[in-house]
């Protein structure tokens, strides 16, 4: 049974079990059956049957787990495989050791869908709740992507839990909303943009089609002592596909013009456009500090009361880099792009070699293929400031919500007013909006006795765990029983701020372990098998974390076995 284990956490297929109990063999491993015969459980249906135990075993504890916490939240999301089947991945965020321990986000199960519309996720969401014995008393919030089928008002998958239960949240995973800012900022000039994404896609692609043309790279690469030179390909779901891309066309550009300044006269041309080459180094600067936000966002229990300060540094950054200043001051700072006028103040691109020889690029400004602009550097700062304010406005109103998430700053004393009066004054608010957006039941928390908590609480908070966000003054705090004597409505309402997801960085983190498990060698997988490896793989708790007399007693009950002796 071990040996099924390291299998579905190393993701290695269920008929690699039998040479692994061989080799376990030749080994004088103890206690593995002498022979391969019938019986002796060393073949890949008996694995298969193990290892269904072995997902059963961990399921069970999970969800215990889940039902023991006086609170949790749901993140789901929707794919279609390989092989065109939908799936829904579910996520559950809750309080380990029955509400008195740090939070965590497991990986519960992955269910088949009959199609993506709302209604079928909603049927089998709520049929999984049934089945799994979780109460939606509990249930606190409902995370996902965004897309209209979860987030419809009126027929959306949060709208039908809503109708029934008003109080459940819905979340609009805050890495999506960053991303769909990013690419609101393309909104206006959107031809500029689009012939930059060509140029980007053409250095790709004329990379890849040619042995001679990657070798002459490759040599190109070592004259200019670039380390690596790999061009990146403009992916339309991916998150920080451009970002990346147009930092590594930054990086490679010399290689790029003198390979086409010989063999491709026209995307040479194209690529010397002064506003092309302008724009490939804003976006480079632009999308990489959007690309390090994103990041930030998709943390492993990311504190949600960052969001607002991360999301005020990139427009304090932004307003000083691009908008404050006249059109000769604009980027100022950047990386790229500060390098980039410097360097185009003669017209020109000169790149130097190792061997200290130049290379130089005439810069032209002409306008982009149908366009009527003049291509001039006054336009090209004008488009650049119009993109960078898109953005920004664009973040303002994806983020509206920011105040709900400021205000759990409550719990987090770091983010505490030094001032004594001002402290009071704005703890006293921020509970104000956590009582107003959370919706609670006066059933599951006592909100007078929270509000009567507040000031004590917050006091103590602040002398306690100074310098600590949310997450580590509630291990600070779980270390001492007084708090619960004392404060049992605040920490009552901690408990469910916790749990409150602020992405579902977790699914899509999910569905890229469901696509390496379920690879095109192995698209034949059945949905209880991918679920099982899937959950074994995720969870990886580790051979010593397993309760092996649990788990072989749930293999044992699951059939009649007839056991061989092992010598």
């Amino acid at each position: 049974m071990k040996l099924v284990y390291f299998c579905a956490c190393e993701d290695l297929p269920l008929e690699k079990y039998p040479k692994q109990c061989r080799l376990q063999r030749e080994l004088g491993t103890p206690n593995i059956p002498a022979s391969d015969e019938y019986g002796s459980y060393v073949n890949p249906v008996s694995g298969k049957d193990m290892l269904f135990a072995l997902r059963d075993y961990l399921r069970k504890t999970i969800l215990a787990n889940i039902r023991l916490s006086p609170f949790y939240s749901l993140l789901i999301d929707e794919s279609t495989d390989r092989i065109m089947e939908k799936h829904i991945i579910i996520y559950a965020l809750y309080l380990t050791n029955g509400g008195k321990g740090p939070t965590k986000c497991s990986f519960v199960q992955l269910l088949p869908i009959e199609n993506g519309d709302a209604e079928s996720i909603y049927n089998a969401v709520s049929a999984f709740l049934v089945e799994s014995g979780l109460t939606t008393e509990k249930l606190i919030a409902i995370a996902t992507d965004g897309a209209s089928v979860m987030i419809g008002s009126k027929t959306g998958v949060v709208a039908r839990f809503q109708s029934s239960m008003p109080r459940i949240m819905g979340i609009h995973c805050i890495a999506h909303r960053q991303a769909l800012a990013a690419k609101d900022g393309f909104i206006s000039h959107p031809h500029v943009f689009a012939f930059v994404d060509k140029v980007a896609s053409k250095v790709y692609s004329w990379l890849g089609k040619s042995s001679k043309r990657h070798a002459e790279m490759w040599q190109l690469m070592h004259e200019f002592a670039i380390m690596d030179g790999k061009a990146l390909q403009i992916h339309s779901i991916r998150w920080l596909s451009r970002g990346q891309v147009m930092e590594r066309l930054v990086h490679i550009m010399p290689v790029v013009l003198e390979q086409w300044k010989r063999r491709e006269k026209k995307w040479y041309s194209h690529a010397t456009l002064f506003v092309v080459q302008f724009m490939i180094h804003l976006l480079a600067d632009v999308l990489s500090e959007l690309n390090k936000l994103n990041q930030e966002f998709q943390r492993n229990e990311f504190d949600v009361t960052l969001i607002g300060a991360l999301i005020d540094f990139i427009f304090e950054k932004f307003t000083r880099r691009y908008l404050s200043n006249d059109i000769y001051g604009f980027a100022n700072g950047s990386k790229h792009l500060t390098m980039f006028l410097n360097m185009a103040k003669e017209n020109s691109l000169t790149f130097v070699d190792a061997k200290g020889h130049a290379h130089n690029h005439v810069l032209v400004h002409k306008p982009v293929p149908m366009s009527h602009k003049t291509g001039c550097f006054e336009e090209c700062v004008c488009i650049g400031k119009i993109y960078v304010q898109n953005v920004l406005n664009a973040l303002t109103r994806r983020f509206a919500d920011i105040s709900v998430f400021n205000a759990l700053k409550i719990f987090s004393p770091s983010s505490y007013p030094v001032d004594a009066n001002e402290r009071e004054k704005k703890t006293q608010e921020w509970l104000e909006k956590v009582i107003e957006r959370i919706n609670i039941d006066s059933s599951v928390i006592d909100i007078r006795r929270c509000i009567n908590e507040r000031e004590d609480f917050v006091g103590m908070l602040y002398r306690l765990a100074k310098n600590k966000g949310m997450h580590d003054a509630w291990e600070v705090c779980l270390g001492s029983r007084s708090w619960w004597d004392l404060y049992p409505g605040m920490m009552q309402l901690w408990q469910m701020c916790l749990v409150i997801p602020a992405s579902t960085a977790a699914c899509e983190r999910g569905f890229s372990r469901h696509n390496y498990i379920k690879s095109i060698s192995r698209s034949s997988l059945g949905l209880d098998t991918l679920d099982a490896l899937m959950l074994l793989s995720i969870d990886a708790r580790g051979i010593a974390m397993i309760d092996w007399d649990d788990a072989f007693d749930i293999w044992t009950s699951s059939k009649n076995r007839r056991a061989r002796p092992l010598e």
